[in-house]
This record gives C-alpha cells, sequence and structure tokens, in this order.
C-alpha cells in the first residue's frame, strides 16, 4: 500500500502519476477515499481496453462498492461479450448492486444477449440477494417490503419477455433459480410473458416502392408506398390455381415527398430513406422514418458522411438491429465511407472504407456472417463487378472488430443490382434478366464462386426488387408482375440452379415498382 501512497503524494506535487496493471485497482481505490476525481478518471481510462473476462469480477466489484458510474461502463462490453459465464458467479450478484443492475440490463451493449438470460440473472440476484445480510439490501430481507415488488417488476420490465421462445421459458421454469423465487414473483413474470406473447402476432406485408416521375436524375420527386397483407395475398395465390393470375389489392398507399437518390431500406416495422439529394441539389445527411401504414414521417438522426447513391441493408442478426450504408457520391465524387445506424442509441457508427469506392452498388445482410456489397458505378471505370463482405468478430472486452474480405467478382459487371439472401445463397438481379448466385464460403481465403441462375421467362427483372418472404424468393418485373422462384419439379434436386420463375400474382395499380418486405407485430 506504500508505494499508493507515494504515488499519490507525488501526484499531489507534481500534477502526474503513473499508472499500471500492478496498481490501477489500487490506486482507484485510495483516490476514491481521497475523492480525487482526476485520479480515478484516469484510472478508469487506463483500465478500459484493459478489462477483460479474467479481470473484470474484480473491477466490477469495486465499481459497485465505490458506485463509480465510469468503472462500471467499462465493465459492460466485457459483461455483455461473456454474459452467462459471468453473471452464473455468486461472487457477480453479492458484489452487483441495484442500480448497476439496472444500468446493465438496460444498456444498449447487451443487444446480443438473449432474453432469457436476462431474466435468470433477475431471479438469480433476488435469490442471493434475499438471504444477504448487508445494510444496502435490508429491503430485500423483509419480505413484506413493497420496494421488493416494485423493484422486481422494474427489473422484469427491462427484458424484451416478447422475445422469450415457449421452449427457452419453460428451461427456465425448470430452473433452480425459478424454483427459488417466491410465488408471487413466479406468477408476474408468468403472466407477463404469456401477455407479451399473445398480443403481439407477426404481421407480413409486401410493399411496392414507386418513384414520381421514374428514372429521372437530379431532381427531387415523390415516392409511393403501396403495402399489401402477405396472408390476403396469399389466399388469392390459392384461390386462383394457376387459372389466372390474380390481381392482389393494397391495404395502405402513400405518396410521400423524397430526395433523388435516397437509398430506401426497412428495418423493424418502419421504412428508412437515406441521403439522397435535396431541392437545392445538395447531397444530404438527413434520413427519414417513415409509417407506412398511416404515411407519418420522421426524422433520424442524420448520418456522419452525406451521401447520394449509397447502398443500404437492414440485419438484426450482424451485431443486433443495426442499418448499414455503403459508399455512394459526396456531390464531388464516388466514397467509400461506410456506417452503421444502431435504433436502439439512435446514433451512426463509421465503419471501415470498402476496398473499392463506388455508387450505385447493392448490399444484403447474411445473417451470421455480415453484409455483403456487389456491383456499382465509379468513374473512369464504369459499372463493377466487384463483391465484398463486411463481417464484425468480437474480442473478449467486447470491442468490436469489422474488416472486410474481397469475394469472387460476378459473372456480369452491374449498376443498380437488388440483392437477396436466399437458401444460403446471395443472389444478385438487375434489368437485363441475367440473374446469379453465390453460396459464401466458411474459409476467409476461399472467395466463392457465382453461378448462372434461370432467367424470368416474360418481362424483365425491376431494379432493386428481389426480397424474400416466408422463405419465398419474390421478383418484380417491369410491368408490375411478381414471380416467385419454384423447383422445376419434385423429382428434381433442391438446388437452386435447377429453379425456374413463375408468375403468382400482379399488384393493383402498381407498376415499375421496388419491391420491399416488413414484418410488423400486430
Amino acid at each position: 500500500m506504500t508505494d499508493i501512497v507515494e504515488a499519490v503524494v507525488v501526484f499531489a506535487y507534481t500534477g502526474s502519476i503513473e499508472i499500471s496493471m500492478d496498481n490501477a485497482v489500487r490506486l482507484f481505490l485510495l483516490a476514491s477515499n481521497l475523492g480525487s476525481r482526476t485520479i480515478t478518471s484516469w484510472c478508469a481510462e487506463f483500465l478500459r481496453p484493459r478489462v477483460s473476462k479474467e479481470n473484470v469480477e474484480q473491477i466490477w466489484s469495486v465499481a459497485n462498492a465505490t458506485k463509480n458510474t465510469q468503472m462500471i461502463d467499462i465493465c459492460v462490453p466485457v459483461i455483455a461479450a461473456h454474459f452467462d459465464s459471468i453473471t452464473t458467479q455468486v461472487t457477480f450478484h453479492s458484489t452487483t448492486e441495484l442500480d448497476s443492475l439496472s444500468s446493465l440490463l438496460g444498456d444498449d451493449r447487451l443487444v446480443g444477449v438473449a432474453e432469457a438470460a436476462k431474466l435468470r440473472t433477475i431471479a438469480k440476484w433476488f435469490e442471493g440477494n434475499s438471504t444477504a445480510n448487508k445494510e444496502n439490501v435490508t429491503a430485500f430481507v423483509d419480505k413484506d417490503d413493497d420496494s421488493r415488488d416494485a423493484t422486481f417488476k422494474d427489473l422484469v420490465g427491462a427484458v424484451a419477455l416478447r422475445k422469450i421462445t415457449s421452449g427457452d421459458f419453460a428451461e427456465f421454469c425448470m430452473s433452480d433459480c425459478w424454483i427459488n423465487l417466491q410465488r408471487e414473483f413466479r406468477d408476474l413474470i408468468s403472466n407477463a410473458w404469456k401477455e407479451a406473447r399473445r398480443i403481439r402476432p407477426f404481421q407480413d406485408y409486401l410493399i411496392a416502392l414507386m418513384n414520381h416521375p421514374p428514372y429521372v436524375l437530379f431532381i427531387c420527386n415523390e415516392v409511393t408506398f403501396a403495402t399489401s397483407k402477405w396472408k390476403e395475398i396469399e389466399k388469392k395465390i390459392i384461390a386462383s390455381a394457376d387459372e389466372v393470375l390474380p390481381t392482389v389489392d393494397v391495404n395502405f398507399r402513400h405518396t410521400l415527398p423524397s430526395r433523388r437518390g435516397c437509398a430506401v431500406v426497412v428495418l423493424n416495422d418502419s421504412i428508412y430513406m437515406i441521403g439522397g439529394r435535396n431541392e437545392k441539389r445538395e447531397v444530404s445527411r438527413l434520413v427519414d422514418r417513415v409509417d407506412p401504414f398511416d404515411g407519418s414521417v420522421s426524422s433520424s438522426t442524420p448520418m456522419v458522411q452525406a451521401r447520394r447513391s449509397c447502398s443500404a441493408a437492414a440485419d438484426d442478426a450482424v451485431k443486433g438491429q443495426q442499418l448499414f450504408v455503403f459508399g455512394g457520391h459526396d456531390g464531388d465524387t464516388q466514397i467509400s465511407s461506410c456506417e452503421k445506424f444502431d435504433p436502439a442509441t439512435n446514433r451512426w457508427t463509421s465503419l471501415p472504407d470498402m476496398p473499392t469506392r463506388r455508387e450505385n452498388s447493392g448490399a444484403v445482410g447474411v445473417p451470421g456472417v455480415g453484409v455483403v456489397v456487389v456491383g456499382g458505378y465509379i468513374y473512369g471505370r464504369g459499372t463493377l463487378d466487384t463483391a465484398e463482405l463486411l463481417s464484425c468478430s468480437t474480442e473478449d472486452n467486447g470491442v468490436e472488430n469489422w474488416s472486410w474480405r474481397q469475394l469472387a467478382p460476378m459473372l456480369k459487371r452491374r449498376s443498380f443490382p437488388g440483392v437477396a439472401n436466399f437458401r444460403g445463397r446471395v443472389v444478385v438481379a438487375d434489368r437485363d434478366n441475367r440473374i446469379e448466385c453465390l453460396r459464401l464460403p466458411a474459409d476467409d481465403s476461399n472467395p466463392g464462386q457465382w453461378t448462372q441462375l434461370h432467367a424470368l421467362k416474360k418481362g424483365l427483372p425491376e431494379i432493386g426488387s428481389p426480397v424474400v418472404l416466408n422463405e419465398r424468393l419474390l421478383l418484380a418485373d417491369c410491368h408490375g408482375n411478381v414471380h416467385e422462384f419454384f423447383p422445376a419439379s419434385e423429382s428434381e434436386p433442391l438446388t437452386l440452379e435447377t429453379f425456374t420463375w413463375k408468375p403468382i400474382f400482379t399488384i393493383q395499380n402498381v407498376s415499375i415498382a421496388r419491391l420491399l418486405v416488413l414484418r410488423k407485430r400486430c
């Protein structure tokens, strides 16, 4: 301890101090007792990149004992990365204060943690603190104290119960932490889970996006979202029995102003219009969030970089529910910059630049793999056949590492390509009716190989129109008909090379439309 005291004395005279892994925690504790915010802040920032699974227990304990929010914050990424193994330790629950647990459960960095795991953590924390003999948890010793009920409800309220499957909830109900909970707490969780699961079924929608006027560059225009319920579409397809191409109804139709060259993508139950060129022909950072059901438009956080003609993709499996934008044009030239948007924090974050700068590319998220960006256009080189993969790995301390990998070039150069992820393949189409696919290789050194697929028998694909809905690959043509990719016959092997396109319906009063898919809880 002498060396720590001497270090603080030196700081008092010189204003500098030497911090190392050997003394950082002890120095932090002494500085906390002395009320030196400067030293505690230095210690926390020194430890931030050095927190690991091996030392987080000690740092978390000290952070809770001193109620230092900065120290608590630096522990969260590591706890999130190793949530199950850390939160099952008895010491975690004995050292975690109520405010820290509440803050942890509501932290956006826990986006990859299963909701059932959060629920188990609450139950274990209550179990441990119900028998604790500490002054600051006396409220939990008295089972008749109303604050216990309120605290429990607040903590459970931080869990998205609707995301817990029946299997996961049944497993939780057979665990020791469930059995050891008081009856009223078990009833509270059970009733809340049933209610969350009962009242929020999913409804699928197919959205046709139409520009007005179509294909006119560099001017502000309008966009129409024509939204149809997929269940009603399926009923009409079945009723037609392949005799007549059915026309499906539009349940919601809204025409809205838009910026020319904006990217349009769906995330959760909203449509995002990203960037583009405004009425003054200036490239914009603005992002609009559209409700396709009532036509309302709200402003979201602007991007870091102004851009038009960029590609965008949504992915709820790469690193939680996020939007990604790639490249585009900044008003002077094509750019390679990329960024991602987290709707939970309403914040954009820059990503590593694409290896190839470009505009007019296409992008799609591939669950568990990353985001694939294909095609595009660049001055001097023309239309591109480039394909690149953005993926993410997470270190023990929770730090995300995003990186790019070159994939095999496509069989054809493409601008404004439509991209979909179907049966483990990246499927690409554009208006010349040449459709191809790529199975992403597991080996980083293997770029993969593109394979030609069957073209539409009638009509040409609409720009950016392939989508996957309920494991069905759909493609709109330039006449407003929607085609599905079917196996050629039941006897043929189920490889995409044997699939063919078949028109299945047309949308009422819709032509020259790009397709979008939206899933909304009722």
